[in-house]
């Protein structure tokens, strides 16, 4: 998709958040740029625009300083014990941060037994036996 300076100006717009956005509507940004309104509604709608705005965002709020700045934000948060949101910003930032980890049942299973390569030839052949027998059994069962 070629970028046009009207585009990159669009995608700029698009990416700063809605309350620091100037102008405030998309129509007056049409106008602004000299465009009808529904042009920029296309471009909206067009997969490699598309494309190129959702990169942009995922670059955007993948960025270290975007997730500084969110760290930062909850840190605040969860230190000021007059937030009514303090202690889920606390639990949200050690989560994020990685000292608070959620304790998970653990179960140790332990299995030992021989490997079919380890097993003589008269083991395999009661193992095989036995593994018939099994199927057999199960199939008079459901006949």
């Amino acid at each position: 998709m070629r970028m046009t300076p009207e585009k990159e100006r669009l995608l700029t717009w698009l990416m700063t958040p809605r309350e620091d956005r100037e102008p405030r509507k998309q129509a007056d940004l049409a106008r602004e740029m000299g465009l009808d309104p529904t042009t920029i509604s296309n471009w909206k709608n067009d997969s490699e625009f598309l494309e190129e705005w959702n990169r942009r965002y995922l670059k955007g709020i993948g960025s270290p300083e975007t997730k500084n700045e969110i760290m930062s934000t909850l840190l605040r948060t969860a230190t000021d014990p007059d937030d009514p949101k303090h202690v889920q910003a606390a639990k949200a930032y050690f989560e994020i941060e990685g000292s608070l980890r959620p304790v998970k049942n653990q179960v140790d299973i332990s299995v030992s037994a021989k490997a079919p390569s380890d097993l003589s030839d008269d083991e395999l052949k009661k193992l095989l036996a036995a593994k018939a027998d099994d199927e057999l059994a199960r199939r008079r069962e459901v006949s």
